[in-house]
């Protein structure tokens, strides 16, 4: 059945131009720490490596000298150190031999430093200190190898006293190095990182925390063959708060050549979104479990994401694999009344299977949600195959195409009206060889837009669905190139089509 309530247009041949600009998914090339040749044993220094003593004030005395000398290794031999915040300085190494372990102490934490912005965000992104180590405005500062562990460390927010709930904390900081570090455990955060420059995370593994690496305002960025897994929350979540009283962007960041897997998401922007984001980019990347979304852009309070890219993707076990939003999502005290942005995102070479319901059994589907006054724009999906876990019924559908609550959580967290995508309030909006399968039959269309300006298919395609292939309203500049089951055709207006 097909009903259009417009004036359909035939082309021959609707192309849609590639771009000549470089490529976006080269390594960069980051400033990295340097230090001099000197050597500072923490054993030298008092600390006993024997997991029960607190070695944190031997620690802090070999750091400190190192550092009031001019900068070089502090050498940490085997053994299991037994700490809790340890100060970080700058033109310092930890060099930790392949034996050693840093954990977290059951005691003698620094408390959450006060904080007058502190309304802004969650507690956990507004106190520094209270972690196994941290450091404020330090420069040229690099940890390799060994363990660093979070054990008494806690994934929630501290309830008392003299308890930590992050691993690594650095604000303010400029040319950092994090290499060939195993992290068995962590905490509310493993690297939370505010306001960081020139930051290398390389050949990191995380085997259990709550976020793995929360990058807060930060620029010149590169993470690369790491393996972050059985996470609680986030595993690399870019944000932008107002911890420090001032919004910060986030650019040129690089991610590529690793493995994640998390109960929530996986490639995350947001929630906290205060400062703009720019130049993003992702490749090379296996995304084994996302019980959120697998690649997820949300601006919730006005800012600007411009220019992301994920290219050669592979996403299993995901309840979402793509959901990208805008909302004004005020929260007291916030100091951003307009609502942001989102533009320039190119999605290309992704495989989606195996796609899982959520914890509460809702099945979830991808996503572009603009709002009437605000559109998400410029989205390309190039080269991407979806197979769907399907199966919804009558009785799940919470959400309408034609919503009037855009601006509510609610289509993050109900069954939306398509299997395969939803788009609403969008504009230029292009589907290039995509594909959509599902396991279990579904009573949705495959594809679901409303209220978008520019909407290209070409080479899109998917297996029959019991709700039809596609259902639009409110679509202006549709067009249509090769695509199984629909003529190609420009409509510069549908008002409703379901085919």
């Amino acid at each position: 059945m097909r009903r259009i309530a417009s004036v359909l247009l035939f082309v021959g041949a609707i192309s849609v131009h590639a771009t000549t600009e470089p490529d976006p998914c080269k390594p960069p090339n980051f400033p990295l720490p340097q230090f001099k040749a000197a050597t500072f044993n923490v054993r030298d220094f008092g600390a006993t490596g024997d997991g029960k003593t607190n070695d944190t004030p031997a620690i802090n005395r070999a750091v400190e000298k190192c550092n009031s000398s001019g900068g070089g290794d502090v050498v940490f031999p085997a053994g299991t150190y037994s700490a809790a915040s340890i100060h970080l300085k700058s033109n310092v190494h930890f060099l930790l031999d392949k034996d050693a372990v840093i954990t977290g102490a059951g005691g003698g934490y620094d408390p959450p430093e006060p904080n007058p912005f502190d309304q802004h965000q969650d507690f956990g992104h507004s106190h520094f200190h209270n972690a196994l180590m941290w450091g404020e405005k330090i420069e040229n500062f690099a940890i390799s190898g060994g363990r660093i562990n979070g054990g008494h460390i806690i994934k929630d927010d501290p309830q008392g006293k003299d308890v930590g709930d992050k691993l690594i904390s650095v604000v303010s900081g400029k040319n950092l190095l994090f290499q060939n570090v195993t992290h068995d455990s962590g905490g509310h955060f493993v690297y939370l990182l505010n306001d960081c420059e020139n930051v290398t995370i390389h050949n990191v593994t995380i085997k259990q925390s709550r976020d793995a690496v929360n990058l807060v305002g930060c620029r010149n960025v590169q993470i690369h063959n790491c393996s972050f897994t059985g996470c609680g929350d986030d595993t690399i979540a870019l944000k932008s708060d107002f911890a420090l009283g001032r919004m910060i962007n986030s650019e040129n960041i690089y991610v590529w050549d690793s493995d994640l897997e998390t109960s929530c998401n996986a490639l995350q922007f947001g929630a906290e979104t205060f400062g703009d984001f720019h130049n993003v980019n992702f490749w090379n990347i296996r995304i084994n479990r996302a019980m959120k979304a697998a690649i997820g852009i949300t601006s919730a309070n006005g800012a600007l994401i411009d220019g992301v890219t994920y290219r050669d993707i592979t996403i299993k076990h995901a309840a979402c694999p793509v959901f990208i939003r805008l909302i004004n999502h005020r929260r007291s005290g916030d100091l951003v009344a307009k609502i942001g942005a989102i533009r320039n995102v190119t999605i290309s070479n992704v495989s989606v299977t195996e796609c899982q319901a959520t914890n509460s059994g809702i099945i979830r589907t991808s996503a572009i949600l603009g709002q009437p006054d605000a559109y998400v724009e410029n989205v390309v999906l190039e080269n991407v195959k979806i197979t769907g876990k399907g199966g919804a019924k009558w009785t799940d559908l919470a959400v309408k195409a034609t919503d009037a609550k855009p601006q509510s959580d609610q289509p993050a967290k109900k069954t939306l009206p398509a299997s395969g995508f939803y788009i609403r309030s969008a504009k230029d909006v292009i589907f290039k060889n995509v594909a959509f399968a599902l396991e279990t039959a579904d009573v949705r269309p495959v594809l679901v837009a409303s209220d978008v300006n520019g909407l290209t298919l070409d080479h899109f395609e998917s297996q029959e669905s019991a709700g039809g292939l596609l259902r639009l309203e409110k679509i202006r500049n549709f067009f249509v190139r090769h695509c199984a089951g629909l003529m190609d055709q420009r409509a510069e207006d549908v008002q409703a089509l379901t085919k």
